[in-house]
């Protein structure tokens, strides 16, 4: 990839960016709501690990917008897959723990009766999170086979 500023370059950094602003807009929501008191421990940390790793895409994907170098752009992806897939992690286990056999699990057992939500809410996180990793997946098999494509030429 060449240093230069293209429509398309443009184009997939403003959605990298977009994408990393939904998923730290929802964190930021759950840390405000005292997600981190009412948790139980790992599953707290868990959340401040995404939060975390979500800042990181975030600011990677600006980096990359401005600059267009492949160094940001690697950094992105990488940054972009891992808080994709905690999110799904966390997602799941939210899932988990409003049905089955670990009702609850999550939360401290004080906080367990505010977890409540309609369920529509809990299959269109589910459903975002699948066609979220599933566009991880078919990322990194294209990346994957363009890689082995300019390696036999």
């Amino acid at each position: 990839m060449k240093d230069n500023f293209s429509f398309k370059h443009r184009l997939d950094a403003f959605f990298f960016v977009a994408g990393a602003s939904i998923l730290l807009v929802r964190t930021i929501i759950m840390l405000s709501q005292n997600s981190m008191i009412s948790m139980v421990g790992w599953v707290a940390a868990l959340l401040f690990m995404e939060f975390l790793f979500d800042l990181g895409w975030l600011f990677s994907s600006i980096l990359w917008w401005i600059s267009n170098k492949r160094k940001w752009l690697k950094i992105t992806l990488r940054l972009a897959a891992t808080a994709i897939i905690l999110h799904a992690i966390r997602v799941l286990i939210f899932i988990l723990g409003r049905v089955g056999p670990w009702i609850d699990f999550d939360y401290r057992p004080e906080y367990r009766p505010l977890q409540y939500s309609d369920r529509t809410w809990i299959y269109f996180a589910a459903i975002m999170s699948i066609l979220g990793v599933i566009g991880v997946i078919v990322v990194w098999i294209a990346r994957r086979h363009l890689k082995t494509r300019k390696g036999s030429q």
